[in-house]
């Protein structure tokens, strides 16, 4: 690992001044074979990096995915983060009818997270913020003046 490679570094460093007289300083540098010291490194090697997405990319699916449901009134807003710099989770938040139930938008919500998850868009993680107090159309006609 980085961590002993680095240990190792600095034994033979103090031994070095301490066994050589007149040496002022000493650097020292341990390589390994095949060694990648940032797991992050790995994971980008490892990852298929010329199918890999934008966040503009993976936003403008996401928002097709949610938008093709016709549960979803509206999207009101898609957030990619990428952890570790290869993972992607999406936060989305999205309006639906204010005469669903919280079950019957809990349902709306796994059935969406899922259709993420299983899309051609790497999306690791998928998080569905719901507003439930959007008014209906009928709603909207009584308020305006």
């Amino acid at each position: 690992s980085a961590s002993a490679m680095r240990a190792i570094e600095e034994r033979i460093r103090v031994r070095i001044l301490s066994e050589v007289s007149g040496v002022l300083d000493v650097e020292v540098r341990a390589t390994g074979d095949n060694i990648v010291f940032c797991p992050l490194l790995s994971a980008i090697e490892d990852s298929d990096v010329e199918h890999q997405m934008s966040a503009t990319e993976v936003e403008c699916a996401a928002r097709e995915i949610l938008e093709a449901d016709s549960e979803v009134k509206s999207v009101e807003g898609v957030t990619v983060h990428y952890q570790d710099t290869v993972l992607i989770r999406v936060d989305a938040n999205i309006c639906v009818s204010s005469n669903a139930t919280v079950s019957e938008a809990n349902s709306v919500a796994a059935r969406l997270r899922k259709n993420l998850l299983d899309s051609e868009s790497n999306i690791d993680q998928a998080n569905i913020f719901l507003d439930l107090n959007v008014p209906s159309m009928q709603e909207k006609k009584l308020l305006s003046p």
